[in-house]
C-alpha cells in the first residue's frame, strides 16, 4: 500500500512541477513580448515627437507668409471693384432659355372631342390606356 501512495505522491509531485514550470515559461515568454512592445511604445512617441515639433516649424505664421508672397500672385486691392449692386451677375440663371421653347404650347382635347380609346390591350406590360384614349404608365409607387 505504501509502494501505490509513494507512486502515487510522485505521479503528483511531477504533474505539479510540470505546472509550475508550464506557467513559469509562459511568464517568461510574456515578459519578453511586454518588453518589446514598450520598447515600440517608447519609439513611436519618440517619433510622435519629431513630428510635433516638426509640424510646429511647418506651420509658423511667418513661414507660410513668405511663402504665399513668393508662389502666390495675391494682392490686397480687389479684383473688381463695383459701383452699385446692378453690375452684379443675376443670382438666378433661368433655367429654360428664351425663345421657341419657354413659347411652346401643348394642345389637350376637350371633353366629348377625345379620340375614341383603343381596345384595352396595352402596348407595353405595366401601361394601361384609360378612357380618354391617354396612357396611364403604372410605375409601382
Amino acid at each position: 500500500m505504501i509502494r501505490i501512495l509513494n507512486f502515487a505522491f510522485v505521479a503528483i509531485t511531477s504533474l505539479v512541477c510540470l505546472g509550475v514550470y508550464r506557467t513559469a515559461e509562459g511568464a517568461r515568454v510574456d515578459q519578453g513580448e511586454l518588453r518589446s512592445t514598450r520598447a515600440a511604445i517608447a519609439r513611436e512617441q519618440n517619433a510622435l515627437t519629431v513630428l510635433g515639433a516638426e509640424w510646429a516649424r511647418v506651420t509658423q505664421p511667418a513661414r507660410i507668409q513668405v511663402l504665399t508672397e513668393r508662389h502666390l500672385d495675391l494682392s490686397d486691392k480687389p479684383a473688381v471693384a463695383l459701383s452699385s449692386l446692378t453690375q452684379l451677375p443675376p443670382k438666378n440663371q433661368p433655367l429654360v432659355p428664351e425663345g421657341e421653347i419657354r413659347a411652346a404650347k401643348a394642345v389637350v382635347p376637350q371633353n366629348g372631342t377625345a379620340v375614341r380609346p383603343t381596345p384595352a390591350v396595352s402596348p407595353q406590360p405595366g401601361v394601361a390606356t384609360s378612357d380618354k384614349g391617354f396612357a396611364v404608365l403604372h410605375t409601382g409607387t
